[in-house]
Formats: C-alpha cells, sequence, structure tokens
C-alpha cells in the first residue's frame, strides 16, 4: 500500500522539504517559506518523524515566537518525545494569553490534559501523591474545554470522560459533581447530533470511545461494536487514528487489565477486554502505526483465550477470524525472535532461530540462531562481539531465559551478506523456528521507473521483528512497502551471490539482525542489516537515491552456506 496520501506525504520528499526549510530559517526567510515551514511541521506530526519535526518546530518558533499553532505542534512534540514537563510550561502561557474563542484555545488547554495525563501514566506508581494530582490536573484541563463549547470540543469531553472513569476504578474522588455514566450519554447524543459534513477525521473514533463508556455502564456490548467496525472499515480511518483508539482503550480504560477500569468481571467488561486484540489485528494491516510490546504483554496476549468469531465478525466484518489467526501468528513468530546482548552489558541487535536443516547442516533439526556479522563475530569486530561474550534470550517465550553461545558455525562480512550463524550452548526447547519462504514477493511494479518516489500503490508489505534501539520487542508496520530486491524477475544483483532487498519500516539501531516477514504468511525473506532516512543507493542500476532499509534475502544466505 502506498502512503502518499493527504495524511502521510512520501516521507523522502517531505523529508528534503523540512530539510531545506530548516537551512532557509537559519538565513532570512520570506513569508511563503515561514508558511510551508509551519505547514511541514504538521505534516511531519503526522507521520511520527518526531526528531525533525522538533527542530523545525524550534526553528520556526525562532522566526514567529508568538505564532500559536506552531507553539501547540512544538508542545506536542515534546509530550511524544517524553518531555511532558516542558510541554506544560510552554503550555500553560499559551492558553493564559489566547482568548477563549481562539482556535487554539481549546487544543492547547486539551494538550495540556495530554502532558499531565502522560506524567500519570508514565508514574512507576500511579498511586503515589504525585502521579494522582496529575491524573487531578488532567481532568481540570479537559474539562475546561469542554465546558465551554460540548460540541466542538467533544474529543476533550472524551478524554474527561475516560479519566474520570480511571480515577473511580483507583479511588480518587475528583470532580465528584460529574458521572462518567451521564457524561458518555451526553457525549453519544452530542455527537450523533453533529451533521455529516461537519465530521472531522477523528468523529468516528470520539464517537466509539464514548460509546466505550456507555457500553461498559450499561453492560451492552453490541451497540460499540458495531460502531467499532464503521470505524475500524471506514475508507479514511489511517493506522495513526487506530493506534490512537488502541492507547486510549489500553493505558486509560485499561482493557488489557486483569479487571478493566470502569467494570469487574461482568460480561460486558469480558468482551471488551478483546477489543485491543482486535484492533491490533487490524492495525498490522494498515500502514501508519507502529507498536511496542513487553514480553509480559506479548505472552499475556498468545495465552489469552481468542475473541468469539461472531465478535470478530461484528468488528472486522467476515474476515475478521481470517485477520486475527494472521495477527496470532505474528505473535507466535515473535517468540523466535531473541535479543542479543553482551554479557552484563547492553543490548546489540537481534537473532532468530532457524533450522539447520534450511541451512544444508546435521543435525537437521537443531535449532540454530541467525544474526549479522556486526553484531557476533569471530574477532569482536566492532561493533559487534565475540560468540563467547554474546548471550541471547527469546524474551517473548522465556525472559529468565539466557543461552550462551558455543560456536559460530558460519558467517559472511558486512560487505557480503553480513550474517553469522550460531550454535547455543544449550539446545532450545518449546519454540518453534521461523518458517523461510522459498521465494520473494514480486517486484513492485513502479521500481522499474527511476523517477519514482518509492513503491508503487499495490507493492507489497513487509513486516520487521526485532528490538530497535535495544527497547521493547516491536513489530515494525510503519510505512512498511518492500520497495525493490535484486532478485527475480528483472532484478540485477551488483554483488555476486547476494540479493539485496529494500523496503521502509521504522528500524533503528538494535534491529540489526532481525527476521524480515512477508505479508503472507509470516515467512522469512530476509535479514535486516542496515538502514537510512536518507541517501540509500537505489538498486538494479536505478539513479539517485532514497529512504530505504536493507535486507539480505535468506535463500542466497542459504546457497552460500551450501556452496562453502
Amino acid at each position: 500500500m502506498s502512503t502518499s496520501t493527504a495524511d502521510s506525504p512520501d516521507l523522502d520528499r517531505l523529508r528534503e522539504q523540512a530539510t531545506a526549510s530548516l537551512r532557509r530559517l537559519a538565513q532570512r526567510p520570506d513569508a511563503d517559506e515561514l508558511a510551508q515551514a509551519k505547514h511541514q511541521v504538521e505534516a511531519l506530526r503526522n507521520v511520527r518523524e518526531l526528531d525533525l519535526m522538533g527542530r523545525l518546530a524550534e526553528a520556526v518558533s525562532r522566526v514567529d515566537p508568538k505564532d500559536a499553532r506552531n507553539r501547540r505542534l512544538y508542545a506536542q512534540y515534546l509530550i511524544d518525545s517524553g518531555k511532558a514537563s516542558a510541554a506544560i510550561d510552554l503550555l500553560k502561557p499559551l492558553a493564559a494569553r489566547l482568548a477563549k474563542d481562539h482556535p487554539e484555545h481549546a487544543e492547547a488547554t486539551g494538550l495540556l490534559g495530554r502532558a499531565y495525563k502522560q506524567i500519570f501514566f508514565d508514574a512507576g506508581d500511579t498511586s503515589s501523591a504525585g502521579a494522582r494530582e496529575a491524573l487531578k490536573q488532567a481532568i481540570a484541563a479537559y474539562r475546561r474545554p469542554y465546558e465551554e463549547n460540548r460540541r466542538a470540543n467533544a474529543w476533550q469531553g472524551v478524554n474527561l470522560l475516560a479519566l474520570l472513569s480511571r480515577a473511580r476504578s483507583v479511588g480518587l474522588r475528583v470532580a465528584p459533581d460529574l458521572q462518567p455514566a451521564e457524561l458518555a450519554a451526553e457525549l453519544v447524543a452530542t455527537l450523533e447530533a453533529v451533521p455529516v459534513a461537519e465530521r472531522d477525521k477523528w468523529y468516528l473514533s470520539t464517537l466509539t470511545e464514548a460509546r466505550l463508556g456507555l457500553g461498559l455502564d450499561a453492560g451492552h456490548m453490541d451497540e460499540l461494536e458495531r460502531q467499532l467496525h464503521a470505524y475500524v472499515s471506514a475508507p479514511g480511518t489511517a493506522a495513526f487514528q487506530i493506534a490512537s483508539t488502541l492507547r486510549q482503550f489500553t493505558q486509560v480504560w485499561g482493557l488489557d487489565d486483569a479487571r478493566p477500569a470502569a467494570r469487574g468481571f461482568d460480561p460486558a467488561a469480558n468482551r471488551a477486554r478483546n477489543l485491543p486484540q482486535i484492533l491490533r489485528a487490524r492495525l498490522l494491516q494498515l500502514p501508519g502505526g507502529g507498536l511496542e510490546m513487553s514480553s509480559g504483554q506479548l505472552q499475556s496476549l498468545r495465552s489469552a483465550p481468542p475473541p468469539e468469531a461472531g465478535q470478530l465478525e461484528a468488528v472486522l466484518g467476515t474476515q475478521g477470524p481470517q485477520t486475527f489467526a494472521w495477527w496470532r501468528a505474528g505473535l507466535e513468530s515473535a517468540r523466535s525472535v531473541a535479543v542479543i546482548r553482551q554479557k552484563l552489558g547492553r543490548r546489540l541487535g537481534t537473532g532468530f532461530l532457524v533450522r539447520a536443516a534450511d541451512f544444508g547442516l546435521t543435525p537437521g533439526e537443531e535449532l540454530l540462531v541467525l544474526t549479522n556479522f556486526h553484531v557476533v563475530n569471530a574477532n569482536g569486530a566492532s561493533p559487534g562481539i565475540k560468540p563467547a561474550a554474546a548471550e541471547v534470550v527469546f524474551e517473548a517465550a522465556d525472559p529468565g531465559r539466557v543461552y550462551t553461545v558455543s560456536e559460530l558455525l558460519w558467517s559472511s562480512p558486512p560487505d557480503q551478506h553480513d550474517a553469522s550463524l550460531l550454535r547455543l550452548s544449550t539446545p532450545v526447547a518449546d519454540i518453534a523456528p521461523l518458517v523461510i519462504a522459498s521465494e520473494l514477493p514480486p517486484r513492485p511494479v513502479a521500481v522499474a521507473d527511476a523517477s519514482a518516489a518509492g513503491a508503487s500503490a499495490d507493492a507489497p508489505q513487509v513486516y520487521v521483528v526485532g528490538y530497535p534501539g535495544g527497547r521493547e520487542l516491536s513489530f515494525s508496520f510503519q510505512d512498511n512497502e518492500l520497495l525493490d530486491h535484486e532478485g527475480p524477475d528483472g532484478g540485477q544483483p551488483q554483488i555476486p551471490g547476494v540479493c539485496r532487498v529494500h523496503y521502509r519500516a521504522p528500524t533503528e539501531g538494535g534491529s540489526s539482525g532481525s527476521p524480515v516477514f512477508n505479508a503472507t504468511a509470516w515467512e522469512v525473506i530476509a535479514l535486516h542489516h542496515k538502514g537510512g532516512k536518507f541517501g540509500m543507493p537505489r538498486l538494479n542500476g536505478q539513479p539517485g537515491t532514497y529512504a530505504a532499509n536493507e535486507g539480505l534475502a535468506i535463500n542466497t544466505l542459504i546457497a552460500a552456506m551450501h556452496a562453502r
């Protein structure tokens, strides 16, 4: 699927334009150049390019420090990059100087609520005095704009509803004059009265969350599930919207918890508890999102009973059970992906389980770990380490079990296959190896055009599962198109015996050694080894560069093993 839409413009072009704007803003920009830079700040936010967004918003602020919209977007960057307190220091004076009828006043006040909300949920102990004070401040910040204009500021009202329910669940009596059930009914009525022509892109998600509050209180899920189906299946619904809803459902409403925030163990709450899983399944099939899960979350999701077929169909349509089965297959595949770390030290990269037989080795049923040469190699060539210094942990399967490496069976340097095949000191049990794809997906049609900005509208998708930045296990499905490869048909390998694969995916340091899956059957097509936002030379003799990640086709690694 292409991401060249109004909400997700071509990333290469946007990054280049924003970088050019940074240079112009450092000089003497004219009015048109300044206006263009301001527009790019929001465009960068929409595609989650936070670092570049923050730099550009800072540059705009230096030229036009009184632009309220840019200051509000800058505060959003601060929140999204973990600087909620700095965002509060920016938003308070901004909201104070704006008239209540200014279009940015409600936005700034609502964002102030989000900053306090983030502080509450980031607290290690949400029962602490500081966390509870942040929750009170968040409720107050969302309440003000909602009560000033209930129809225009319904999204603040929905956040108010969610936080009120959360406060009640932790025994915090705040805003005792507000009752969540009454507020939910009011929100649903207000939203349903909005004329169709005036409904924006957040309308369906806002109404869906209001119906969640109403459904949990009344004990009825049917209307909520019908509304959720209308939302997730709407043609204009983007992954970043569903990701936002998923965050609200899990973080604020607590639907992933053993006991949802608003209800106990009644049937409605049990049915609601399935909704995050269904949303994740839908999210994986859309470009523009992102998801990181702790090993505990993944184990919990894998062991949880699947939703009933009727509920899956109610939310995802007739293909719901098939979509969910595909998602569960992805969860199962993640168990075979390991973090590779230095003994008593930092995380270095990712590896994954393969069958020895797939690489022409015996005994065929032995399970081996494949990773990059630049993660583990015989001489410990930087930035990698020697096999004896490596630890391998399959955190999604057993985070407490640490494997060491007994032997480096084969390796190929970074200018070839950038691969190392490791034998573990202890056999791996109860974890299945990943399935190797027999062939690469077809090359996207548009790559034959050297002027193409990226993949075609019907380009195959790929998925990368690994440990970006050494953080939690991550499913990469943002902007995840296959761009090109050097395999059949028409590929022109430049390195003898090596087939490179280019794709988009939000990988970073720590993703090295991750499996790259096809989108149809969770089969491994490549070993991820590097990427860059800019400057990756195109494949197959095409001129120019683009933003791409690069992997090495698994079938050529296997051929190299057979030929050694």
